[in-house]
């Protein structure tokens, strides 16, 4: 095998990929991760090497810890996002995620602690639970009607200029409602006072996917944090519909 590739055969075994993982959050020590891993020294010291010999890891300086290299980083960067997408690949072969930056799928991995929902009863049961629990606010990019919010809600949609026309409508429910159009919505996303939501992906046809979304609950920080960002990137390209 070429040299060039030696590198990715230390992602073939999964004890060396949760070495990498493991210190891609902290550095630690020999001792710890041997711990951690709950194998033999002889076994963590082999593991090590080898990982070591590629450039992947090395010993911190001053210390008897163990941290990845900057190419280390790099390659578990790449990694996680592909781990996910693996994870779900039956999902990701029946979805297109095309429409999406570049940065949002290498962070795909930020919803690696959601829940895949699927079938549209299921679907529609968790957004029901997600609206009961409301309590201040909700963001809403849909491509079409999808009533979501309760009285004297204050409430954010992104929708395709075509349903505009149903703002009115929804200003006289909500307290405080603002709107914006984009052309096209492949991505369907919700966010329920900044600490849960849904995302549904587009499927092969460009889309949403209404009969399945990946639930981000309550405490899941980088799953918030994921759907804020595309939430944000959407809302500053959004335009505020004409009145008429």
């Amino acid at each position: 095998m070429d040299s060039k590739k030696k590198p990715i055969l230390e992602f073939a075994n999964p004890i060396r990929i949760d070495i990498l993982q493991k210190l891609s959050i902290f550095p630690s020590s020999f001792t710890s991760l041997t711990k951690q891993l709950a194998i033999s020294n002889s076994e963590v010291s082999r593991h090590i090497n080898r990982l070591i010999e590629q450039k992947l890891v090395e010993k911190e300086s001053g210390s008897k810890n163990l941290k990845l290299t900057s190419f280390g980083e790099l390659l578990i960067g790449v990694y996680s996002p592909l781990d996910f997408i693996f994870y779900y690949a039956d999902y990701f072969k029946e979805h297109d995620l095309i429409d999406l930056p570049i940065s949002f799928l290498r962070n795909l991995d930020y919803l690696m602690n959601s829940e895949l929902i699927q079938g549209s009863g299921n679907v529609m049961l968790k957004l029901q639970e997600i609206t009961e629990g409301l309590k201040s606010e909700v963001w809403i990019m849909t491509d079409q009607a999808f009533p979501v919010g309760k009285l004297s809600m204050d409430t954010r949609y992104l929708v395709p200029p075509e349903m505009a026309k149903f703002r009115p409508n929804i200003e006289n429910f909500n307290r405080s409602t603002l709107a914006r159009v984009l052309p096209h919505i492949s991505t369907a996303l919700l966010v329920a006072d900044g600490e849960t939501g849904m995302i549904f992906f587009s499927d092969t046809k460009g889309t949403p996917d209404f009969t399945k979304g990946f639930y981000v609950q309550k405490g899941d920080e980088e799953g918030i944090k994921y759907l804020l960002r595309i939430w944000e990137y959407y809302w500053e390209r959004g335009e505020i519909p004409m009145e008429k």
